[in-house]
């Protein structure tokens, strides 16, 4: 398809994201972000707390395999369509947040790129026919073949599912350096979650620690305290934010090619 042969980029955006497009949409999406960390700190207090030493022990005896583990889980299990975000969360859990959100960044361009040559080389006929069957993601595809790098960026950053996006990307008519240079608006949202996995559990192990000592760690500060949760309340307020804003900027590119098409239509009637 050539850049003078495409469809109009024709993306319902409601479809996408139904509540993002709105503020109350958004003050939705952060008391459901409250209410997940605090059903994490639940399940790390009452389940997996009197597990830690042994999960901790089992880490140390992994050593550098513990990272290549995860990540090969998480390149299997995004390929078969399980959340992102559980197993980015899980990483926060598991290796705190800075060395969490790396192996989680990595593993997202590993999955994405695997993706994109199997999807491109091997499964594209049951990709195109899939999309046959639904038009409003087949609309990504479109639109992805037409807009190039700028679009894909812009799904990056929207609330699409990551599996999905990778497949209808890898068998449109996107370049494959766009395609992995769109990665990088991946990471925003892979930070609100890795960070919510290491904000649960440091919430966890305060809470064991204050009902055992009935005082903060001698290491640790109630400035700390403070800063570790504004943090995680900026970045996951940011990352709906830049969702939303995204979506809309997605929504403009379809009113303007639209407006172009029906101009062209008209020039040449």
């Amino acid at each position: 398809m050539s850049e003078n042969d495409q469809t109009r980029l024709d993306i319902d955006v409601s479809t996408i994201a139904p509540h993002h497009h709105t503020w109350w949409g958004v003050l939705l999406k952060v008391v459901v972000a409250l209410a997940l960390l605090g059903a994490l700190v639940l399940v790390w207090d009452m389940w997996i707390q009197p597990l830690e030493d042994q999960i901790e022990s089992g880490l140390q005896r992994l050593g550098p395999w513990a990272p290549v583990i995860y990540v090969g889980v998480f390149m299997v299990a995004t390929s078969l369509f399980f959340p992102q975000s559980l197993l980015a969360i899980a990483a926060g859990t598991i290796f705190g947040l800075w060395w969490g959100l790396l192996w989680v960044v990595l593993s997202s361009f590993l999955t994405a790129n695997c993706i994109f040559w199997l999807g491109r080389r091997v499964l594209r006929e049951r990709i195109e026919r899939f999309l046959q069957r639904h038009p409003r993601i087949k609309a990504i595809d479109d639109a992805a073949s037409r807009e190039g790098f700028k679009l894909a960026f812009l799904l990056r950053l929207a609330p699409v599912n990551f599996s999905t996006l990778n497949l209808v990307l890898a068998v449109s008519q996107i370049r494959y350096r766009d395609y992995v240079l769109s990665c990088v608006g991946m990471v925003l949202g892979n930070f609100s979650t890795v960070y919510m996995g290491f904000a649960a559990r440091h919430t966890a192990d305060l809470a064991h620690h204050l009902r055992t000592h009935h005082h903060l760690a001698s290491d640790d500060s109630m400035v700390h305290e403070v800063t570790l949760y504004v943090g995680l309340a900026a970045s996951v307020l940011c990352s709906i934010i830049v969702a939303r804003v995204a979506l809309k900027a997605i929504h403009r590119a379809q009113q303007a090619d639209k407006a172009s098409s029906e101009s062209m239509g008209a020039g040449a009637g």
